[in-house]
């Protein structure tokens, strides 16, 4: 699989969850130096040559498990956002959507692993790498809607701070979901978020 593919497409989506949810469990258990494709392959039910020919290493499996949560709940984010014009509303969708998956996620017994893999890159190069792209791709979503739309801000100078705001929130969120924080509460923080956002818009928001 080359480095530009973010999975391999000849797994099918539920299998291919799955297989990254327990090899990074593998990773936290026997730790990402010392882990093996073979820890993985049994853990995962499958052979090591199976898992070798979708992936080529370790690290390439790895990176293929970051590249598979960022592109998740990235592509949802985007559709989001694009359907509103606003500012505000853009991005009050946006973190009711990422909310509601995490949620769901959670529900169906699934690893919430994205933190866990930023955590792993610290003893990764390659993997802190594909990381800080990813996490410069999704500032990059949210500063490109707030400068589509500027003329709404007070000062558009604020559009950097707000973007590292924003940033910050969704990984707030991924952590209360992760605590079991309740729907209701979650999307009552939301609102409580997104005062910052209006208070700095020319029509305070909503």
């Amino acid at each position: 699989m080359s480095s530009d593919e973010p999975f391999d497409p000849a797994i099918p989506i539920p299998e291919l969850e799955n297989l990254f949810d327990a090899s990074i469990r593998v990773f936290l258990r026997n730790g990402i130096v010392t882990a093996t494709m073979d820890d993985v392959a049994e853990a995962v039910g499958v052979s090591t040559k199976t898992l070798n020919a979708a992936f080529g290493s370790k690290r390439e499996l790895a990176v293929s498990a970051l590249r598979w949560y960022y592109l998740k709940y990235s592509q949802q984010m985007q559709s989001v956002m694009a359907m509103h014009s606003d500012a505000y509303s853009a991005l009050q969708g946006v973190l009711m959507e990422f909310t509601e998956l995490c949620c769901d996620d959670l529900k169906a017994e699934k690893g919430l692993f994205w933190p866990t893999l930023v955590d792993l890159g610290y003893v990764d190069e390659s993997l802190w790498a594909e990381f800080q792209n990813l996490q410069f791709d999704w500032e990059d979503q949210i500063r490109d809607k707030l400068t589509q739309c500027q003329d709404e801000l007070k000062n558009p100078e604020d559009i950097e701070i707000l973007t590292a705001y924003f940033i910050m929130v969704f990984e707030g969120l991924y952590e209360l979901v992760k605590f079991g924080t309740p729907r209701e509460k979650l999307f009552a923080l939301i609102e409580v978020t997104l005062e910052v956002l209006g208070s700095r818009m020319k029509t305070g928001g909503k």
